[in-house]
């Protein structure tokens, strides 16, 4: 008999967005509440362009790869997606749940037995 649990998080429970450089020697950490993520959606915000504390290149694509061409853009796409989502989720006739994952495994919140 095996055993899992699986843990899912509604748009509802989204609180806040946390944003980490991964430049060496830097690693800091934004983290965004409320309000503020519609504004760091905004396509004219240069929030997501560059590390504030190093000015490494977040999704500015200063390097301008094919690569990395629209990096901040679908970012800001996707963060009004969750937006709008969030907002007609009364108006569905279904729940959206995204399952997430604990400790580098597929970790769930339902127990099921087999």
């Amino acid at each position: 008999m095996t055993s899992q649990t699986k843990h899912f998080v509604e748009l509802s429970d989204i609180v806040g967005i946390q944003i980490e450089c991964k430049h060496s020697d830097c690693g800091v950490s934004l983290l965004v509440h409320g309000e503020s993520v519609a504004s760091l959606a905004d396509r004219h915000s240069t929030t997501l362009t560059k590390c504030p504390s190093c000015g490494g290149d977040w999704a500015g694509n200063q390097d301008k790869t094919p690569a990395q061409m629209g990096l901040d853009s679908e970012i800001k796409d996707f963060l009004r997606m969750v937006e709008r989502i969030r907002s007609l989720e009364d108006k569905l006739g279904c729940q959206l749940r995204f399952e997430i994952k604990t400790n580098g495994a597929s970790v769930h919140a339902s127990s099921e037995k087999d």
